[in-house]
């Protein structure tokens, strides 16, 4: 294809993060060419990035060998005509976009047709879209592939646009494992279940807000006392441990004094207080067997987690799990797994071990969701409202995935 004549307008290589932090999106390409349908999830990708971009062309090209070599080659775009993906073919270092790839830089140029770089392509209609910005989609010290934006404007992209493009995706995307105790698929943001501890970090001094609270403390319980039942009426081997939870909010001194703390100017305190009041009691009765200490060791972390939800309900502001959001936890509690539940969650991710004959497990089991437990590192990657895709089926967490992770998750639920 013939060349343009180079010309004075403003072509600019540039020299920061973008290259790594767009990586972050776009560091499956590099893989993608084993994964079907590879044109649908990239042309998906490029849809969400020219949005986020505000470009009127996006396209993705994959580095492939064949027979004829090294090429980077169409397999994702938006603006250009279908037929493009899969014809459209640049060596490295031919034309904009290979001169990108062989550079290892983003690189931009206000009037893209005017360089001297430029390779026409016939069809594709590039002279509408002058202003073009090509990122590098870098692994393991190559190009897998280039992302390229186009404009219409004859404007160049600024070094400081495209390190502020880049940041928007500068999040943490990390794939961890862990057991699956319930099949299915979710995304939604994380809802990261709080400690009475962590909630007394996070609201010191006075803890209550000025909204009111959606629900009142006995009506909340009263709920629990309905899902409890259902879920005893159930049968299975969790019905002796649900029947035994069930006897603490038939405990009327233990309401008392949980709506007594609620009610104090600073109820975290109060509730803290009783929180450990009760996890004292399994080091006090020192004749108990293990099993027994285990028993009681149990009924006092599901006591600080109503606690928990106690506080959440009486102090007002936004509900502790928001519908569809994906809950994260330590531990896994039955009462705050039937609250999550009723609230609309989507999917439960644990850190730690959940016992898979256990009451909690059952309770997510019977709602449908996907439950997936030891995670390893969950709390050490993550942060609250991080996007999430949970994938049971593979014991997979995605965290931030890729927009690759993203689309295959829509494509599946279609």
């Amino acid at each position: 294809m013939a060349q343009k004549p180079s010309q004075t307008f403003s072509f600019q290589v540039h020299d920061g993060g973008g290259d790594r932090t767009l990586d972050g999106i776009f560091r499956l390409i590099a893989l993608g060419e084993n994964e079907e349908p590879l044109e649908e999830i990239l042309t998906a990708m490029c849809a969400d990035v020219a949005a986020i971009a505000g470009a009127d062309v996006a396209s993705i090209y994959v580095r492939e060998e064949g027979p004829e070599g090294l090429r980077f080659t169409m397999r994702g775009n938006v603006g250009f005509p279908p037929e493009a993906l899969g014809r459209v073919h640049l060596r490295p270092g031919e034309g904009i976009t290979g001169f990108a790839a062989s550079r290892l830089r983003p690189v931009s140029v206000a009037m893209a047709d005017r360089d001297e770089r430029f390779k026409y392509i016939a069809g594709l209609g590039e002279e509408r879209f002058p202003s073009l910005l090509a990122v590098p989609v870098l692994r393991a010290g190559a190009a897998a592939g280039v992302l390229v934006l186009q404009r219409g404007k004859p404007k160049a992209f600024t070094d400081e646009e495209v390190e502020r493009r880049a940041g928007e995706h500068e999040r943490r995307a990390v794939r961890l494992a862990g057991r699956a105790l319930t099949a299915g698929t979710a995304m939604g943001h994380a809802e990261v279940l709080p400690t009475l501890a962590a909630l007394a970090r996070a609201v010191p001094g006075p803890s209550r807000t000025t909204a009111a609270p959606a629900l009142d403390l006995e009506e909340m319980l009263k709920r629990l006392q309905v899902e409890l039942a259902r879920a005893v009426t159930a049968g299975g081997a969790t019905a002796a441990e649900i029947t035994h939870l069930a006897l603490i909010l038939e405990d009327r001194r233990f309401r008392e004094r949980l709506a007594e703390a609620c009610a104090r100017a600073t109820p975290l305190r109060a509730l803290s207080e009783l929180g450990r009041a009760y996890a004292r009691v399994p080091f006090a009765t020192a004749s108990a067997s293990a099993a027994a200490t285990e028993l009681l060791g149990d009924r006092a972390a599901e006591i600080e987690d109503l606690c928990v939800l106690a506080f959440a309900t009486t102090a007002g502001g936004r509900p502790l799990v928001r519908s569809g959001a994906i809950v994260v936890s330590e531990r896994l509690g039955l009462f705050a797994t039937l609250y999550a539940i009723a609230a609309g969650a989507s999917a439960f991710v644990v850190e730690g071990e959940v016992a898979t004959d256990g009451a909690a497990a059952a309770a997510v089991r019977a709602s449908g969701r996907p439950l997936l437990a030891a995670v390893g590192g969950a709390f050490s990657w993550l942060r609250p409202d991080d996007l999430l895709v949970v994938d049971a089926d593979a014991g997979v967490l995605r965290i931030n995935p890729p927009a690759t992770a993203v689309a295959r998750y829509r494509s599946a639920r279609r």
